[in-house]
């Protein structure tokens, strides 16, 4: 049993006394030490708060009614909604229901996550036996208001830990479980509020490199100029360089050609069909369920990344937005997520635009932090008044009835209760920041959130999107996860999140600035292969990252489908809106094989694409892999690399498509001998030489597209 297995077994017995409300205070103490010392510890805690929060909140409230239907209706006719009565009843009903559901389902958890087969053999040494470990019948804990309980153990599911008499929970090692932290160093100098790029990118060398020497690493080489391409066309307009555009780099000679290029790409029309994807997928998800306008969205999306509105003007509008599904865009943010009294809503708008995960704290305060259940209720109460309205209405023919969606506001919101972990019900008013909202008919409070949260006068807007675009280039953020930020969960680079915070503040909220900043600093031009002297820097084994090397992560199924697009036919790239939405209509009807939906309070989804056998197959033989083998069209980059005289021509021009880089020398050597033997072979089989040559290239063109090397970002 590893060391982390055993750290994350009595982290479960920790957080099944938590949520049963039986933590002493050196448990209490105990659990803080692991799920801050342990990125997976974290992890695991976020997890089976989430869990316990979802069975609470469903065994409490139930499923909702569907809404009913509506006509047009003004927000004068609009009545306050009112707390039903008969749902605080429901609660008070369901709290037996509840424990031994919430009970259950934590306990299979726990058993799914620990008594999983190991893939290495495990020795014993110590000679202990279960019994010696394990205190008898007699032996009881004291909690701190006095109750006696007997400890929850069992020694045969964890054999590499110790129970003692006082109820804490040791291993039978002496090696210490909390990881060493790294050698402080100096505090750094801000930079000034009108400070250069080129002063910003140089801050942000330093501060990468100060981590470097307090984790007495050496970084990898830089990247070549083939690796580097690749990354930044797949990252910056998610989808790699065609063959031309590569070749173009990598011949040019001019000394500042990165930052002409980064520049380029952010005014390509591709950049924003891109991050208007990225973020659609955020806000509502890959699947549109209902009646939601993802068209709409989308379209004020791309709107906002073309004229490259500051994003905290881009947040207002999504969080303070009023109307109609269709004529405007961003009301489909919220019409996603305003069922279940608005709890999806609250914990989404506060996880995606002020990187803090609240989700956990609706039945309780948080154990470590100052996170309460009352703040959780006070941010879900600026989404009282906010109601949703369907609407009948006839299309153009005037033929059939169609339900359209509205998000208004009505004039009165009135008090959000809330039931706390001992049954009483509390009111919440609306408040945020320290800031109270004052009651009033004419008060509206998402309008009061949003101008709030994207004032200026807290950094965590600014703080949540520069972690978030940072682990969108690097894999990892400075947090872990990225969107649960907080003196709980310290970044890895304190100083160089603080600063770029508040120089993409100081820019208006300026996205494509902040993406030059990340694209051009020298982290970000490293290699992805490790060395002797950085092989400790991997953040897959829960080590802290320290952005040494570039970090491997695979393409988003959306990265990969535009890819195999490009390595059909580069003449099919689109470049106006109008043209692109067809095509990212039958990506998306593509793509929801992979996808399933939870039915949790988040609405949260899943994929079942990277590295699954669904994608094996799809990448052996899949229709879009089998365009770009199709050496019958003239206009198809296999059928013009097989026109070229020399084999190493055409191998050259089938690694550039696929790759974005020439073969190796050996590469090269070894595939014209694969291409000879395989043509000799078809031809023996009765296959004429000219298909047998097309087909020789065309399984060159599969293993490529079929690589590892094709389907990660290095």
């Amino acid at each position: 049993m590893s060391k982390q297995e055993v750290q994350l077994a009595e982290l479960s017995l920790l957080m099944e006394a938590l949520c049963e409300e039986r933590l002493t205070a050196e448990e209490q103490q105990r659990l803080e030490e692991i799920v801050l010392s342990n990125p997976d510890a974290m992890q695991y805690y976020l997890n089976y708060a989430h869990l316990h929060g979802t069975l609470y909140w469903d065994q409490a409230l139930g499923s909702d009614a569907e809404m009913a239907v509506a006509s047009p209706v003004t927000d004068a006719e609009l009545p306050v909604l009112k707390q039903p009565h008969d749902q605080v009843r429901r609660r008070s009903l369901s709290r037996a229901g509840l424990a031994a559901t919430a009970v259950l389902g934590l306990v299979v958890v726990v058993w799914y996550v620990f008594r999983g087969p190991s893939t290495e053999p495990q020795l014993a040494d110590n000679q202990q036996t279960p019994s010696e470990l394990t205190p008898g019948p007699e032996e009881t804990l004291v909690t701190e208001d006095g109750t006696r309980r007997s400890p929850r153990f069992d020694s045969s599911q964890h054999p590499m830990l110790r129970l003692r008499q006082d109820g804490t929970v040791t291993q039978l090692t002496d090696q210490p479980l909390v990881a060493a932290k790294p050698k402080a160093l100096p505090p750094v100098e801000k930079l000034p509020a009108d400070a250069s790029d080129e002063a910003i990118v140089t801050f942000i060398n330093h501060r990468i490199q100060d981590g470097w020497q307090a984790a007495n690493i050496t970084p990898s080489p830089a990247a070549t100029d083939a690796e580097w391409v690749r990354r930044v066309y797949l990252d910056v307009i998610g989808r790699i360089p065609t063959p031309e555009e590569a070749e173009n780099f990598l011949k040019s000679k001019q000394p500042d050609k990165h930052q002409q290029l980064v520049q380029k790409l952010l005014e390509n029309p591709s950049y924003v069909t891109n991050w208007s994807t990225i973020w659609t997928r955020l806000l509502i998800g890959r699947s549109t369920s209902r009646g939601i306008n993802r068209r709409a969205l989308q379209d004020f999306l791309v709107q906002s990344f073309d004229d490259n509105r500051p994003w905290n003007d881009i947040v207002f509008d999504l969080v303070a937005a009023e109307g109609d599904a269709d004529s405007n865009g961003a009301t489909n943010f919220l019409l996603a997520h305003l069922n279940n009294q608005a709890v999806p809503a609250t914990a989404i708008t506060t996880r995606l635009f002020l990187g803090t995960q609240i989700q956990c704290t609706q039945c309780h305060n948080h154990p470590f932090n100052d996170a309460t259940q009352s703040q959780f209720w006070e941010i879900n109460s600026f989404f009282k008044q906010t109601k949703i309205v369907r609407k009948k209405r006839t299309d153009k023919k005037g033929e059939k009835d169609q339900t359209q969606l509205a998000l208004v506001s009505l004039r009165d919101g009135g008090t959000t209760f809330y039931e706390t972990r001992q049954g009483l019900m509390q009111p919440a008013y609306p408040k945020f920041a320290g800031v109270k909202i004052p009651e009033g008919p004419n008060v509206n409070r998402r309008q009061e959130l949003a101008k709030l949260m994207t004032s200026g006068k807290t950094d965590q807007l600014a703080r949540a999107m520069v972690n978030r675009m940072w682990a969108h280039f690097f894999a990892y953020g400075f947090t872990r996860p990225i969107d649960d930020m907080g003196y709980h969960n310290s970044p890895t680079h304190p100083e160089l999140l603080d600063e770029l915070a508040r120089q993409f503040a100081d820019s208006n909220y300026n996205i494509k600035q902040l993406i030059q900043w990340i694209c051009l600093s020298d982290a970000y031009r490293l290699s992805s292969q490790f060395t002797a002297d950085n092989a400790s820097d991997d953040p897959d084994d829960g080590s802290t990252p320290n952005f040494s090397r570039m970090y491997v992560k695979q393409m988003t199924v959306e990265q990969l489908y535009d890819s195999l697009l490009v390595t059909t036919n580069p003449a099919e790239i689109v470049t106006d809106y109008q043209s692109a939405w067809k095509k990212m209509q039958k990506r998306d009807q593509w793509l929801q094989q992979f996808v399933y939906t939870h039915q949790n309070e988040e609405n949260d989804e899943t994929t079942t694409f990277d590295g699954t056998i669904t994608q094996a197959l799809l990448m052996m033989n899949g229709p879009l892999v089998q365009n770009s083998l199709d050496y019958n069209r003239k206009d198809t980059i296999l059928a013009s690399a097989i026109k070229e005289r020399s084999p190493d021509a055409r191998i050259k021009k089938l690694s550039l498509a696929a790759l974005t880089r020439y073969p190796t020398s050996r590469e090269l050597t070894e595939l014209k001998r694969l291409v000879k033997e395989r043509t000799r072979y078809l031809t023996s089989r009765n296959v004429p030489p000219q298909i047998a040559v097309q087909q020789s290239y065309q399984d060159v063109y599969w293993a490529y597209l079929n690589s590892n090397e094709f389907i990660l970002i290095h």
